[in-house]
């Protein structure tokens, strides 16, 4: 009995996404590139990764970033819930949901993939991430003997630290 593949199919990896992402066929949609996109993370396949971005959009994307932040993740489950087709029949774009742990925490990345078709080949350009922006502090953090920001002199923590 084969493994079935990582981005959900009822087929086996061998039939489904690793074709695509060994370079033995190309993706046929967008839909089909998403899912050879999310079986390159399960499968650490990290060139397919770089190279299966359009040469515009690759800027600050590496291998060796890939390699580095990779062994952190445990992705476990791809939802697509739409792919259509752009405004040409060589644009699309895929709207998914990808379910992931980090240190034993569930999160989930959910995004509209814009792709399109080049000389015959499906590239994802870039993507619409859903969800909350990170809290971000506007000042540096004030520790507990810096002086105090209001200009007291006194340490913040015997001042609004307490």
């Amino acid at each position: 009995m084969s493994e079935h593949c990582y981005c959900g199919s009822s087929r086996a990896f061998a039939e489904c996404c690793e074709p695509i992402i060994l370079g033995a066929a190309k993706a046929r949609t967008p839909e089909e590139l998403m899912r050879a996109r999310f079986s390159a993370h399960c499968t650490q396949s990290f060139q397919f990764l770089v190279d299966s971005i359009h040469p515009d959009h690759r800027e600050g994307v590496s291998v060796e970033e890939l390699e580095q932040w990779s062994p952190k993740v445990n992705w476990e489950k791809l939802e697509v819930h739409s792919a259509t087709p752009g405004e040409t029949d060589d644009t699309g774009t895929v709207s998914y949901t990808a379910h992931y742990t980090v240190k034993d925490v569930a999160q989930e990345l959910r995004e509209d993939s814009t792709f399109r078709r080049e000389n015959g080949e499906w590239m994802y350009i870039d993507g619409i991430v859903h969800g909350e922006e990170p809290y971000r502090r506007e000042n540096p953090k004030v520790g507990r003997n810096d002086p105090c920001p209001c200009g007291s002199g006194l340490k913040y923590k015997k001042c609004h630290g307490k």
